[in-house]
């Protein structure tokens, strides 16, 4: 995600020889941020789950110190960590959302105009305070929820009700540094009216095709020497077709066989200032394992939307699976290695890049960088077929949708609090009540909130002590000797199993009756 105009750290100098003011971007050019950037991290995977009234993110401004600087790191952070509007399903499950929809009631707008028209009908158009309480038991009955459900699912897509959810694996430092010094390079291109890149190396056809595609005037202006052409929108602002600009100047410093150099001239408010492309600037652009495509993989690239389109035109919308497809704008960053995708696509909270693969000399460092891009974001090389990589060898549309849904099904996410509640007793075998508390926002009614997880039988909620595996209970009770027990010897196996604490107590109580039960048919049988 690019960083906002306003929030790019910077400082501007006189320029030399009567030229515009030095722009220099804040760069992170030491690991002096790295500890503060873990914590960044920590701090939101520990609100995952959580809905957006619930998070403070003052905290991470203070974290940073730089207001400027901590937003473009949440900014650097953001295909990570996003916010989704909850469905029906992940606050009463899906049997009851199913129960909803028989009664044409999809969404909160449709819940909405339901109530709306029922206070029309009783109320005459308005439901006071007191009358209030009597008029959601009134609407939850028929539906078969409870009035305190009702109330909630009314304003669902609220934006404070939003919940963050963590797309993909824990963020490594590292990674998210080397992110934001990318990211800050092509922010303020997208800014510029002109870029002028010296390019060692790179031939005038692949520069053509690469401007060409990106539909960006260009000119030569000397050996090696490009010069790309921004423009303005009818408010005066060149951002909106900068990304093109920016997109076109990174692939080509990507492709340049020698060391690249250049200047902008950016716009950021009413200033216009020269920026310098050397050192810091090009360094984050091009780290020793990168990929950018050239006129074979762009051509590629072309032919595989092509086929995409085409297939879903003959299914009338419904050969791809509910995949979006668009061009990519930006790159993919880690720590050593940065891959400028043709392609992405997208469905639900799932975004999978594809970049062509360069035939030659430079594959074995495309895949190298496409192994260490694969920890941080799906991506399929296009035109490889190895065994350790998502990969299409060919440009076919259908064996490419197939290719998606495996990878979709193997990195999804957990995208609510119900969903993440499944995904961590899966895990752990027990949830303590303070992290129910934590992820449902609020200690009310916690047994029927939970009823999605413990209907199947798989799970229980133990009263004192959490959420908990069926079979981790009955694996407790299986330790417990027959006959006489020694109460001190219980608890301490339970606090070695679950910690030590109150919810040991209350779990060691939940046991001992539980075992009460199931000894007196072997007393009688005595």
């Amino acid at each position: 995600m690019a960083f906002r105009r306003q929030d790019i750290p910077k400082t501007t100098r006189k320029g030399d020889d009567g030229r515009l003011r030095r722009l220099y971007p804040r760069f992170a050019k030491d690991r002096t941020q790295l500890p503060k950037i873990e914590l960044a991290i920590g701090y939101l995977d520990g609100m995952v789950g959580r809905r957006r009234g619930d998070l403070t993110p003052d905290i991470v401004l203070e974290l940073f110190g730089d207001p400027k600087l901590a937003r473009c790191m949440l900014a650097s952070l953001a295909d990570t960590y996003r916010y989704r509007i909850p469905e029906f399903a992940d606050v009463i499950g899906d049997a009851a959302a199913r129960d909803l929809a028989a009664w044409n009631l999809l969404t909160p707008i449709d819940l909405r105009g339901h109530a709306y028209l029922a206070a029309n009908d009783r109320f005459g158009g308005f439901v006071s305070d007191t009358d209030r309480p009597a008029f959601l038991d009134a609407l939850a009955a028929p539906l078969g929820l409870e009035p305190r459900q009702v109330d909630e699912l009314l304003h669902l897509d609220a934006e404070r009700n939003a919940v963050l959810i963590r797309v993909g694996d824990r963020p490594w430092a590292d990674d998210v540094l080397a992110r934001y010094n990318a990211l800050l390079t092509l922010s303020t291109l997208r800014h510029a009216s002109a870029v002028e890149l010296v390019l060692p190396g790179l031939d005038a056809a692949t520069i053509a095709t690469v401007c060409t595609r990106q539909e960006v005037v260009s000119r030569g202006i000397g050996p090696d020497i490009v010069c790309l052409s921004g423009r303005r929108n009818a408010l005066g602002s060149w951002s909106g077709f900068g990304a093109r600009v920016a997109r076109c100047a990174l692939q080509l410093v990507l492709l340049a066989p020698g060391t690249p150099t250049g200047r902008a001239t950016v716009h950021l408010g009413d200033q216009s200032l020269d920026f310098v492309l050397d050192g810091p600037a090009v360094a984050a652009l091009r780290p020793k394992r990168r990929l950018g495509a050239g006129t074979d993989g762009v051509v590629r690239a072309a032919l595989l939307m092509d086929g995409v389109a085409t297939l879903r035109r003959q299914a009338g919308g419904g050969g791809t699976n509910g995949w979006t497809m668009r061009r990519a704008t930006e790159p993919l960053v880690a720590d050593g290695a940065l891959v400028l995708p043709e392609i992405v696509f997208t469905r639900d909270e799932a975004t999978i890049a594809v970049a062509p693969v360069p035939p030659g000399a430079g594959r074995d460092a495309a895949l190298t960088a496409l192994a260490e891009i694969n920890r941080v974001r799906p991506t399929i090389a296009l035109g490889a077929d190895l065994a350790d990589l998502p990969c299409l060898p060919s440009t076919d549309a259908a064996a490419l949708m197939a290719l998606l849904d495996r990878i979709a099904d193997r990195t999804g996410a957990g995208t609510s609090p119900l969903g993440i509640l499944r995904e961590e007793i899966a895990a752990a075998g027990w949830i303590p009540v303070p992290r129910l508390i934590d992820l449902l926002g609020g200690a009310d009614d916690l047994t029927g909130r939970l009823l999605p997880l413990t209907a199947d039988g798989d799970a229980a909620m133990v009263p004192g002590f959490g959420l908990c595996r069926v079979a981790l209970l009955d694996d407790l009770l299986d330790r417990l000797p027959a006959g006489p027990l020694d109460v001190a010897a219980v608890r301490a196996t339970v606090s070695v199993r679950v910690g030590d604490g109150p919810g040991a107590d209350a779990l060691t109580l939940h046991l001992l009756g539980r075992h009460a039960v199931v000894a007196r048919p072997a007393d009688r049988a005595a």
